[in-house]
Formats: C-alpha cells, structure tokens, sequence
C-alpha cells in the first residue's frame, strides 16, 4: 500500500509499505478520507527517518476482520476514534476512551496517512447513510474535540463566548457555539481565518493584540461567559482569562501551551472555572454525526483543501504550519 513516510526534516514521501492485518477484535479499514491535524505537525518537524506512519482522522471502508469480531462486517463504511483505551474499565465500557486511566498513548491507532490501518472493533462508528467519508473524517476529531469542551462548558442560547485562535477547531467550536445559540466572538491574527470565522457564525472577530478590552466593550463590561482556548499558545492565556467575567469558564483545547498564571487574580477572585477537554467519546462523536445529519453543522465548514496521497508530501508544510489560505486539508484515497 501507499503511506507517507518521515525521512528527515521537513522531508516526506510516499513509499509502499505491507498491508497491515487485523489481529483479534480489531477490523482493517480501506481509508477513503484522512484529514491532516495541527497535531501532525511532529512529522515535519522531526530530524530523523520513523518508520511510524501518522495521521488519525479517518474514515473508510472494513475490508477484512480479526477473530471475534462481531459489531462489523466488510462493506462497513466508518470513522474512526484513534484513542485506544484499555478496553475494559468503566471510561472504556462507556466508549470513554479518553477518560481511560490506563491509556499511554503507544497502542493509538495510527497510519492515516496510508491507504489501509487497523483499529479496535470498539473504536469504529458505522457512518450513517447520508454522511461521506469527507465528512467522516472530519467529525470525530476536528468537530469531536470542541464539542466535547463546549458540553464541559454547558453553552446555552444566549450565552457570550469567545472562540481564541480559528485553525480548524476553533472554527468547529464557534459553528458549534452558533448552532447553540451563543454569541461567539473570535480571535486570531490571520485575517483570513478571522473572515472565515464570520462565514462560521462569530458575529464579532478581533486580533489578538485587541483582547481582553474587546470582549469587555461588547460584554458592556461584563466580560464573556466562556472562552475556548484553541490555538494553544501560552502567551493567549493571560489576556483570554482577563476576558472572562466573573464565575466565567475557561476550557482549555489546543495542546501544549505553557504560561505561569496569576492564580490570585485570574482565577481566585474572579471565581473562575478552568477545564481540560481532550479529544471526544464514542456518544460525543456519535451526537456530533447526528448534528451533522439534521444540517445544524457543516462538516466542510472550514475545508479549503483535498488533496491525494502523492500531493501530500508538497503541501503538508503549508497545512501545518497554517499557511494563508489554508484551514483544512483531507487527503482523499480512490
């Protein structure tokens, strides 16, 4: 099969690799869509040859099962969660892979970037009839993950909320925040993303150097219910808490941001609430397609690029590291 392979430093390229078999309660899926995640990133930027293939934003056809299985058949089309739990504790039993206190990450189902991978029977979800694998491979990560802070959140209509940075899941998180009805402000520096942001349903954008006064001068000095932070920079947080008013909620999305906060007066005296919310559940995801399904979301919302496998190679730079005029890229398999 084809698959995308690290051999450097910004140095990718398309090799044949063995087709993987599926062992025991696992299925093997015929990748039909695999979208590229800001958290692909590793993969250009690592210096050395791995013999790992990424990707996890799948979704495709089951062409064969491993003993045991039972829930799917050949011919299934599904998407995929690539969180692998232990499959045994209570979190995994709810489909709460995320939540599962033995996770470590190395048993994740990978190779999205290649055109067959293998993955729990537990892990996959029967697509319904009128979503495609476009779309498939959209919902469970990059629309999944905000859903699931914006439930820890509790938006309701009419609620304030402000969307901080607007790559792919910041632009789900403010149509999802819309379709609830809230107020969605957004942030970021590109002005691209920010026009799109307004195409998505933010009724208000801003850059970065405008916050936290704008979300005050709208809020009538209030400050706003609930900020999702989304792009993962640590030097946002400071002034993203300082927009919240008091007994606000902070939920924080995009990875590895690192500041030192003032726990005194950003959170203590403001009484603020501040979550983690990490990827999405089998039932989140489930309600995300069902969503999707009765049209109050557009899985391609944000799409701006379908590529093939042998493309992949020349683009991924620009997708990763946001290129203007770019926002998503799916790589679509025959």
């Amino acid at each position: 099969m084809k698959a995308l392979k690290i051999f450097g430093l910004h140095d990718l390229r398309v090799v044949d690799k063995p087709v993987p078999q599926p062992a025991a309660g696992y299925v093997r899926v015929k990748i039909k869509a695999s979208g590229i995640c800001g958290s692909d990133k590793w993969m250009w930027n690592v210096d050395s040859l791995i013999d790992d293939i990424g990707g996890h934003e799948v979704s495709g056809e089951i062409d064969a099962v491993g003993e045991g299985v039972t829930s799917l058949t050949a011919g299934d089309r599904v998407m995929v969660n690539n969180v692998v739990g232990c499959g045994k504790c209570p979190a995994c039993r709810m489909g709460a892979f995320v939540m599962c206190p033995y996770w470590e990450g190395k048993n994740d189902v990978g190779n999205g970037f290649g055109e067959y991978l293998v993955a729990p029977e537990r892990n996959c979800m029967r697509l319904l009839p009128c979503i495609d694998y476009i779309d498939g491979a959209l919902l469970m990560d990059n629309w999944g993950t905000p859903y699931g802070g914006l439930l820890r959140a509790g938006i309701k209509p009419g609620m304030d909320v402000l969307v901080n940075g607007c790559g792919p899941i910041g632009q789900a998180a403010i149509a999802l925040c819309a379709s609830m009805g809230a107020y969605v402000a957004a942030v970021d520096p590109i002005q691209f993303r920010r026009t799109k942001a307004l195409a998505n349903g933010a009724k208000l954008v801003f850059s970065p150097d405008e916050l936290p006064s704008a979300a005050h001068d709208f809020t009538e000095g209030m400050g706003v219910h609930a900020v999702f932070e989304c792009s993962g920079k640590g030097a946002s947080y400071e002034n993203c808490l300082k927009a919240l008013r008091i007994g606000g909620c902070f939920v924080a999305i995009g990875e590895n941001a690192k500041y030192m906060i003032n726990s005194s007066e950003w959170l203590i005296r403001k009484n603020l609430t501040v979550y983690g919310s990490w990827y999405s559940t089998m039932p989140q995801a489930n309600e995300v397609m069902h969503l999707a399904m009765q049209k109050r979301i557009d899985a391609r919302a944000f799409l701006t690029n379908t590529i093939t496998i042998d493309e992949a190679p020349k683009i991924f730079g620009d997708v990763v590291n946001c290129a203007d005029g770019i926002i998503k890229c799916v790589i679509v398999f025959d």
